[in-house]
């Protein structure tokens, strides 16, 4: 990528897997170095030979440096917690500081011998959250609240920030709580690995459409903000095979690009004409500003033909993460990255905080400042960078004060021997005021709160919509066809996939 190219001109080389097998939606977690990823979960496609998984296991890629590399299986030793795992056909991940994370999925036949019983086309939810250190190789399987397992496998958007949070967080939405309802992104669910606890925040502004299986990326901001954005989506949960002209037109209404700035945890959209809706795809940050988008479906032509041409050549689309505008080029010398201007503007009019935060626990994740959260605890924060000027100003304040008081002591003792009487002094007393600071927060009817295991979450109300899986969710490009085989998509619970069809008119 040290060189700039066209979409028309770049050269697209083919691997050899060398073994590896060839699934749909493996979750990838890339090393810091870049030197090397791992592969884990995913499927065999429904155009595969046997519809029986290969035993569960990990691959890693490493790269020559000569624009290639080699896949070999990776050697998980005789870790128990490895063992013991299930490979999921479709779920949603991140890596965090070296730490790959995979969030729930769902098994299918086609993923592992063990879901021999699941039946073909259909899907059994997995439970909890498994993690992958890759510098000391150690695999973790968490469980996680009951009200999020209750939740439909998520379908939204997975990614991690380092911005926030004592060692990084996850950043999650688009959790589905019915079947045949795809994802709602008006309520953000947050993961922090460092004590393993879970917290949830509502999001404003112009909050996407329902939508499943986006892509999603994030970049850090140029004044301490984190930006994630978001591509394209589905929307076809629970069709019967044909779509009606009006659904068609919310398909395409599906291109759609937008971005959640956090910590305000609003969202903002890019504003440019719908003419290339893309899901089952995936991006990534390339260079200093761009995004690349590689291959995907078309949704508003899924029954009728898998294989539409890509509307992007060689399948390849690059958005400018900055001026939020399409674009044929990748550029290898653009400038460094900026938080867009619309977003820029919305903080200086509004401060780095949401109107509300959604509890204590969330505000001192992200730093903020509001009036929900303990006053001590807030006031630290809030001056999070150098803090030397203000200790020298209080060290040099009290020893003024010092010298004021011995001053004052002076001059009383002066004026008290020149007096003939001492009663003739009148004490002045300072007049005494009562302060409370009520700190109650009123919760607005079906305003979710952050929940503990042992609670529902109060549902967000949908009516105020505007109305990504992420960059490491993927459909993988056959090394011997080069087109991406479709891939089913996942509700999390165990049903049939539609069938073909077209488009009926109203």
């Amino acid at each position: 990528m040290s060189n700039s190219w066209t979409n028309d001109s770049v050269t697209i080389n083919s691997i050899p897997k060398n073994g590896a097998p060839n699934f749909n939606g493996p979750v990838l977690w890339p090393s810091t170095d870049n030197q090397t990823f791992f592969a884990f979960g995913g499927e065999l496609s429904n155009w595969a030979r046997t519809i029986t998984g290969p035993d569960v296991s990990c691959w890693q890629f490493t790269i020559d440096g000569n624009g290639g590399g080699s896949w070999a299986i990776f050697q998980a030793g005789v870790q128990s917690t490895f063992r013991d795992l299930n490979r999921p056909a479709v779920a949603n991940g991140a890596t965090l500081d070296n730490t790959g994370f995979i969030f729930r999925g769902a098994a299918s036949s086609r993923s592992a011998p063990q879901n021999r019983q699941v039946q073909d086309g259909t899907y059994s939810p997995i439970p909890g959250i498994v993690s992958f250190n890759i510098t000391s190789t150690l695999w973790q399987n968490d469980t996680i609240p009951q009200y999020i397992e209750d939740l439909n496998a998520p379908q939204g958007m997975v990614t991690a920030t380092d911005a926030f949070g004592t060692d990084g967080l996850l950043v999650l939405s688009g959790l589905a709580s019915d079947v045949y309802n795809p994802p709602l992104f008006n309520n953000i669910t947050i993961y922090d690995p460092s004590d393993k606890t879970w917290h949830a925040q509502p999001a404003t502004g112009q909050i996407p459409a329902a939508r499943s299986e986006p892509c999603t990326v994030g970049v850090k901001g140029d004044n301490g903000t984190y930006e994630i954005f978001m591509y394209g989506g589905g929307n076809i949960d629970g069709l019967d095979g044909n779509i009606t002209l009006t659904q068609y037109q919310e398909f395409l209404n599906l291109d759609e690009v937008y971005v959640l700035s956090l910590p305000a945890f609003r969202w903002f959209k890019a504003d440019y004409p719908a003419q290339h809706p893309r899901f089952r795809h995936s991006c990534n940050v390339v260079g200093n500003r761009q995004m690349l988008s590689v291959g995907g479906q078309d949704p508003t032509n899924i029954y009728n033909n898998t294989f539409t041409a890509d509307p992007f050549l060689q399948g390849l689309g690059i958005f400018d993460l900055t001026t939020m505008h399409w674009s044929d080029q990748y550029n290898a010398k653009a400038e460094p990255y900026e938080t867009p201007a619309v977003v820029k503007a919305w903080y200086a009019a509004n401060g780095m905080s949401p109107a509300t935060w959604n509890s204590p626990a969330v505000q001192r994740l992200f730093g903020g400042t509001s009036s929900i959260g303990d006053t001590d605890t807030t006031a630290s924060q809030k001056s999070g960078s150098n803090h030397t000027g203000a200790i020298a100003g209080g060290v040099a304040g009290a020893i003024a004060a010092l010298l004021l008081l011995a001053g004052l002591l002076v001059w009383w003792l002066r004026r008290r021997k020149s007096k003939a009487t001492d009663n003739a002094l009148k004490s002045s007393t300072l007049p005494q005021h009562s302060y409370e600071h009520h700190n109650q927060f009123t919760r607005p009817e079906n305003y979710p709160i952050e929940m503990h295991e042992d609670n529902r979450p109060w549902e967000m109300d949908g009516t105020d919509a505007a109305t990504e899986l992420g960059g490491a969710h993927r459909t993988e490009l056959s090394a011997e066809t080069g087109s991406p085989p479709a891939r089913a998509e996942i509700d999390g619970r165990q049903r049939s996939l539609p069938q073909k069809g077209g488009i009926r008119s109203d």
